[in-house]
């Protein structure tokens, strides 16, 4: 798909897990849009991203807020050091050239919850479509 990558500035992703659940089920296919720059990302658009707590991987999230933007904490859910250490009442405000990801399945999502807001850079590329479940019987 390298001919597409590089001509279209889209790419397809497998998704694995399901911290997205129901939006995107584990071992599906999303189309991911490598053109558009991080800084025009919008508050709810689904994002590849690197991990950034372990290298070479990748997460695919919700952007739940953006810079300048404040996010309203569940403190009945498991939360990190940065958010122990930086939110007030409930609220963390999300630093300049970062955003704040969530899974949408958050009991089973590891996001900005546990490892604070994530530089704009780490973002790969927004998901345009779930172009389809991915068939069982070809990942062994």
């Amino acid at each position: 798909s390298s001919g597409i990558n590089a001509e279209y500035g889209v790419a397809p992703c497998t998704v694995t897990g399901d911290s997205m659940l129901p939006t995107i089920a584990s071992r599906s296919l999303v189309l991911v849009d490598k053109f558009t720059p991080p800084t025009k990302l919008k508050k709810d658009d689904v994002v590849l991203c690197h991990d950034p707590e372990e290298y070479g991987k990748y997460i695919v999230k919700r952007v739940a807020a953006l810079p300048g933007q404040f996010v309203e904490l569940d403190l009945d859910m498991e939360q990190g050091e940065y958010v122990a250490k930086y939110a007030f009442e409930g609220k963390m405000s999300v630093p300049s050239g970062h955003c704040w990801l969530e899974g949408d399945n958050k009991g089973k999502s590891h996001d900005s919850r546990i490892f604070g807001p994530v530089p704009l850079g780490l973002i790969q590329g927004r998901a345009l479509c779930q172009l389809a479940p991915w068939p069982k019987n070809l990942l062994t």
